[in-house]
């Protein structure tokens, strides 16, 4: 199947199910460690790609702990003197997938491979099977039909991979390889390898329109925005000096420049919640190769040549070449080929010690005293974005280059963040350990604060609960740097860090008396298997959770269950409580004696990622059946949406019937007499929930969560017996 028919069938499909069939086939998530995201078979991460799936988030969770930030990504890739296939010549060519737009029907082409596949994912190693009361979980990583299991296709050790290619209009075929690693050193950042090749094809047939064009001067651009409508970032980075070690374009919160006195870092415009912070983060990417030529494949590390921080609302390098023009084509070239001080905005680097290119000052060094928020910057109006180009190369027929980085993040613990927001929130935030602050002129003052806040003291105002915070908050920097770092270590080292045992299916049942945890033995494949760990989480099974208008509660994992060796494959927890949802993971770990060199040495043991197989589905305990409806009991009653002591963690909304017989039909009415919702109860025990899932609780058949009132309750068994209770909501 060719893609216009892929796209025809996808089409039809959208008119039966015009929302859940949108971009179906072409995309592939990564979901196996911290820092997971979305592939476009396109090679677009622009804002009009697939909407806000283009989430950085953490822990394993779509808009989760901490709230999502929206990293968009496009490319340019540009060349000179070069003549189309009709013998028109241009000063520039230019072609890409931007930061907004992109045309993937005339310029930027996904190709299928002889199965007619234009994306697809590859694993190490089966993904787990994840089943909750009998019902299979497919996340994280659910197998398709374009997906394969193949660890010999995979470079190194790395869990997954997605790949696809595509050709573009100028004649190069670019092949983009995705890697991702579920091991805790290299889980929280994912690698782009990509390979361009003058293949001269500028369409998708299999004819050659440019056979003997040469290319010069070619150059690859990339551009990338931190987006959060309620925050301004401050941009920065590394590798434009000789002495530096890492190159790397990031992004950190900054305060916003209407937040008055009030220190909002960290949170934006919102109102903060209780224990909360909307986006502590820092987020960047780190160059990790650039061929030195198309015959010298060793890293250039005074590549890219070009860096610098600008207005993100320049609609002229916002949008593809296709829907621009020559003029715009020529302002994109000067930025990839010269930097950005030809717009007379931001300066360029200099000095003895800085790598050679045309490098920017760095936004965060144009905050001098005076400067406290980006839009004191006066060629910011919404917000900036980072820029570096690799290049120039010079690609003859058949002749390739390759470029590497990797996207990643650092942000402190969602428990961390709890504690320190919740200190701030009392007046009592402590900093971290060895940092010090004076308020008599800053003598003594030792923090972490970048550039516009230590330029600017006067944003604390001598407050010492806001320093202590921010400095929590920025730790997030030394954080992105470190996994930046360990990627570049994994480039340097092919691919091969070390790896843990795969990891191991599981089922958990609920049952009366008990919650039955059993797991596969697909881990003890690996040679230096060592045994079993098993961790529960009470109420969520990520650490952070939204719990109403202006409360906020988080789950914590625990340890419950180590088990050496290979004898044991199942756990009865009876250590719950009766209504309380619980979320298990069981990981596998080795002896360690097999693991190779890593960032920090090497050599110890090393458990299965953390997010493989965890039971995103609660399983609860349950009680024994009665034999009639003498005893029903509905709990919480009243249920009152304030008294949150009386809820159940991480279902905010949940009522249980208990004490029912094996069988019954339980139908809720308003106090008018109209039926609100059937709820059938088959499953033999003496619980019932209304709705199974948290979406689900306390909603009418349509689906319409219900309103404050008096609601009756009829619970009636096929024998006839019949028992009517009253039920009071208050919202």
């Amino acid at each position: 199947m060719n893609r216009i028919q892929v796209i025809i069938a996808v089409f039809l499909l959208g008119c039966l199910l015009p929302f859940a069939a949108a971009n179906a086939g072409f995309i592939k998530d990564i979901k196996i460690g911290k820092y997971q995201t979305w592939v476009d078979d396109n090679t677009h991460q622009g804002e009009t790609s697939i909407g806000d799936r283009g989430n950085m988030y953490q822990n394993a969770f779509w808009r989760g702990w901490p709230a999502c930030a929206v990293q968009f990504s496009g490319w340019y890739m540009g060349t000179d003197n070069w003549t189309a296939e009709n013998g028109t010549n241009f000063p520039v060519k230019l072609v890409g997938a931007a930061p907004v737009t992109v045309n993937e029907e005339t310029a930027t082409m996904p190709v299928a491979d002889s199965d007619g596949f234009f994306i697809k994912r590859y694993s190490r190693y089966q993904p787990p099977k994840i089943t909750v009361d009998g019902r299979e979980i497919q996340d994280p990583f659910p197998l398709d039909g374009s997906d394969e299991v193949n660890p010999d296709i995979i470079p190194g050790t790395a869990d997954m991979m997605v790949t696809s290619t595509i050709n573009t209009d100028m004649g190069v075929t670019i092949t983009q390889k995705v890697l991702s690693w579920s091991q805790a050193n290299h889980d929280d950042y994912i690698i782009y390898d990509w390979t361009f090749t003058n293949t001269g094809n500028i369409d998708l047939d299999d004819d050659i329109e440019l056979p003997n064009q040469t290319l010069t001067n070619v150059y690859f651009l990339r551009s990338s925005r931190l987006e959060r409508w309620d925050s301004q970032f401050w941009y920065s980075g590394e590798g434009d000096y000789a002495e530096d070690t890492l190159r790397l374009r990031y992004a950190y919160p900054g305060r916003r420049s209407d937040s008055g006195t009030e220190d909002n870092t960290g949170n934006g415009y919102w109102e903060p919640q209780p224990g909360w912070m909307w986006n502590p983060m820092s987020v960047g990417q780190a160059i990790l190769h650039a061929d030195r030529s198309v015959s010298d494949p060793t890293d250039d590390f005074n590549q890219p040549m070009m860096t610098g921080t600008e207005n993100s609302d320049l609609l002229w390098i916002r949008n593809d070449p296709t829907s621009t023009g020559p003029a715009d084509w020529a302002q994109v070239w000067r930025v990839m080929t010269e930097g950005w001080e030809w717009r007379g905005e931001v300066e360029r680097l200099s000095g003895a010690n800085v790598r050679p290119g045309f490098r920017s000052v760095h936004m965060e060094d144009q905050a001098v005293p005076g400067v406290k928020y980006i839009t004191d910057l006066s060629w910011v109006t919404f917000g900036a974005a980072y820029f570096w180009a690799a290049g120039p190369y010079t690609l003859a027929p058949g002749e390739d280059f390759r470029i590497v980085w990797a996207d990643g993040f650092g942000v402190i613990n969602p428990l961390k963040i709890w504690e320190v927001q919740t200190a701030w929130e009392n007046g009592n935030a402590t900093p971290p350990p060895g940092m010090t602050f004076d308020n008599a002129g800053g003598v003594g003052l030792v923090d972490n604060m970048p550039t516009p806040y230590k330029n600017n003291p006067e944003l604390y105002n001598n407050n010492f609960n806001d320093w202590a915070r921010d400095a929590w908050i920025f730790t997030g920097i030394d954080s992105l740097k470190q996994n930046m770092n360990n990627a570049q270590w994994n480039v340097r080292n092919n691919y091969n860090v070390p790896a843990a045992p795969q990891p191991p299916s599981i089922t958990v049942n609920s049952l009366p008396n008990k919650i039955e945890i059993s797991w596969g033995d697909e881990s003890e494949d690996a040679t230096d298997f060592a045994g079993y760990k098993l961790y529960r989480s009470e109420g969520f099974w990520y650490e952070g959770y939204l719990r109403g208008t202006n409360t906020r509660e988080h789950g914590q994992w625990e340890l419950i269950g180590n088990f050496p060796g290979s004898g044991t494959h199942s756990y009865d927890d009876t250590d719950v409580t009766r209504g309380i949802s619980y979320f298990y993971k069981v990981v596998a770990y080795d002896d360690g004696t097999q693991n190779g060199p890593d960032v920090d040495g090497g050599g110890h043991p090393l458990e299965s990622g953390h997010f493989l197989n965890v039971t995103r589905r609660g399983a609860v305990l349950t009680r024994p059946a009665k034999s009639d409806l003498s005893e029903v009991v509905i709990v919480p009653n009243p249920f009152n949406s304030s008294a949150r002591e009386l809820q159940y963690p991480g279902e905010p909304d949940k009522i249980l019937f208990l004490e029912l017989p094996p069988v019954c039909t339980i139908r809720i009415y308003t106090e008018s007499g109209d039926l609100v919702k059937v709820i059938e109860h088959d499953n033999g025990s003496g619980d019932e929930s209304w709705g199974l899932n948290t979406n689900e609780h306390m909603t009418s058949e349509t689906g319409q969560i219900v309103v404050s009132g008096i609601y009756i309750v009829n619970f009636s068994m096929p024998n006839g017996e019949s028992v009517n209770k009253k039920m009071v909501i208050v919202r």
